[in-house]
This record gives C-alpha cells, sequence and structure tokens, in this order.
C-alpha cells in the first residue's frame, strides 16, 4: 500500500474509532444487555464487565447499527450530534451511517492497493482499503462485514467474520426456499445475529 493511502486510512481508521465509541456511549444500557443476551454473551447481573474484547466488537456492531421499527440507530444520533462537522470526518461519519452488511468475496488486489471485493448478495464490486481486513482474507476468502464509502474507496465499520462457500451457499439456498432475494436478508438484524452468534461460536 502507498503510504499516501496508507496514512489516509490510518486517519479515516482513527476517526472511525472515536465515531464508534461515541455510538456506543449513545446507547441505553438495557439496549446493549438486551443485545449481549441475544447473542448468547454471558452478563452476569447486567454487568458485561467480563466479556473479553472480541465479543463486544460484535455486541456493539448490533448495538450502533440496528434498531427497532420506529427508533433510531446509535450511529445516526451521532450524525445528529455532529451536524455541523467538516473536513474528512465527516467523510467517515457519513461512511459509517450509510454502511451496508453483506457477505463478500476477495476476487483480488486493488492496483494502488488495499483488495478488490464482490458483493455476494447483493452484486458488484468495491474497492475496500482496511488493514485489519487485510490481515484475514486472503483470495477467494468469504466475509461477513459491513462496509462504508469513504473517499473512492470502502472501509469496514471494525468487525467482521470469516466464512466459508458452504455457509454461503447455504444462505443462498434458505433464500431461494423462502422465495426471499438474498440481498433482501441484511437488512434483516436477525441475520446479522445469526451469523455474529456463529462467529462466537454459539451456532
Amino acid at each position: 500500500m502507498e503510504d499516501e493511502l496508507r496514512a489516509a486510512w490510518q486517519r479515516h481508521a482513527a476517526a472511525r474509532q472515536r465515531f464508534r465509541e461515541m455510538a456506543v456511549q449513545a446507547v441505553p444500557r438495557p439496549k446493549m444487555i438486551e443485545q449481549a443476551k441475544r447473542l448468547g454473551l454471558p452478563v452476569d447481573q447486567g454487568e458485561m464487565a467480563q466479556l473479553g474484547e472480541d465479543e463486544l466488537a460484535y455486541l456493539f456492531d448490533l448495538a450502533i447499527y440496528s434498531a427497532p421499527p420506529g427508533r433510531s440507530r446509535a450511529i445516526d444520533r451521532v450524525v445528529r450530534q455532529h451536524a455541523r462537522l467538516r473536513g474528512e470526518a465527516v467523510l467517515v461519519l457519513n461512511a459509517l451511517s450509510s454502511a451496508w452488511f453483506s457477505i463478500f468475496r476477495v476476487t483480488g488486489l486493488h492496483p494502488d492497493g488495499g483488495l478488490l471485493l464482490e458483493d455476494a448478495l447483493g452484486g458488484g464490486e468495491v474497492w475496500v482499503v482496511d488493514e485489519g481486513l487485510s490481515e484475514v482474507a486472503e483470495l477467494g476468502a468469504v466475509v461477513a462485514t459491513r462496509l462504508g464509502r469513504v473517499a473512492g474507496y470502502a472501509m469496514t465499520c471494525g468487525v467482521m467474520a470469516v466464512l466459508d462457500d458452504v455457509t454461503l451457499d447455504g444462505i443462498r439456498q434458505v433464500a431461494r426456499r423462502s422465495g426471499v432475494e438474498p440481498a433482501a436478508l441484511v437488512d434483516e438484524p436477525r441475520f446479522v445475529e445469526g451469523l455474529w452468534r456463529r462467529a462466537l461460536g454459539f451456532g
């Protein structure tokens, strides 16, 4: 990866972390506990101190990017609080608020650095610059994650799960049998929840 691109990604990743922390603070504690239980995470008398970093990452993803019907998401509340934001930071915040979840396949390397991913459910190709993803995703790998477009390229929202072709084929078969378009599955919070439970080893 070229130095200029790496430096830009590092700035964007730092902004992503700041906004993520703000969004976590915007989540009511009862909702956080409810999400933890839905993921099968051990929550002792409403305390989450015993949860590991990876467990918290999946928990925070659901808490930040999902909400009951008629309620706003935590990331959207952060956007409203920073309506006057300018510069690169607003690009990152907008990327997070408009991020989409899907299952992607790594199809190659981008000539400027990063990876080329095919959206295996929604279709299309996306250029992703993200050191965390590059560390775990080999050519042909299947990955579930959220992506947000920043400035020409996309970055993850901070959490992902490496899947396999068997799982991807199974998802497509379930969609066909139920008459649901594969791309529509990603809008169902229980779909994401099920994948994160699987990543955590709970099924």
